[in-house]
């Protein structure tokens, strides 16, 4: 990998020595420049640790994906607009507001 990382870096430094012939010193600087940045980028880059995705033998998540305890599925809508929901012990309006008068008629306060 540090090979190739010097090939490139070789190739990409002597781009702007070829080109230094045809424009002027100033934008062969700048050539120069960009080319130099992205060099570093490439070794910076090189040299982050990958993520890592850790598994723990014998472990499985509670639930499978998409599927929860029935007991947060049992929402009900005692009228059209209103969502009550058992878990939460709480009804909201659709806009996502609680709805206190139907949090009073269905758990009691």
């Amino acid at each position: 990998m540090l090979a190739g990382l010097a090939a490139a870096a070789l190739a990409l430094a002597a781009a702007p020595a070829a080109q230094a012939k045809t424009m002027g010193p100033t934008a062969a600087a700048i050539v120069g420049g960009v080319a130099g940045v992205a060099v570093g980028a490439a070794i910076a880059d090189a040299a982050k640790p990958k993520k890592k995705k850790i598994v723990y033998e014998g472990y499985a998540p509670p639930y499978a994906p998409g599927q929860y305890d029935p007991y947060f599925n049992q929402a009900y809508s005692p009228v059209a607009g209103v969502v009550c929901y058992p878990a939460q012990r709480a009804c909201y309006n659709n806009g996502g507001t609680v709805n206190g008068t139907w949090t009073r008629r269905a758990f009691g306060y």
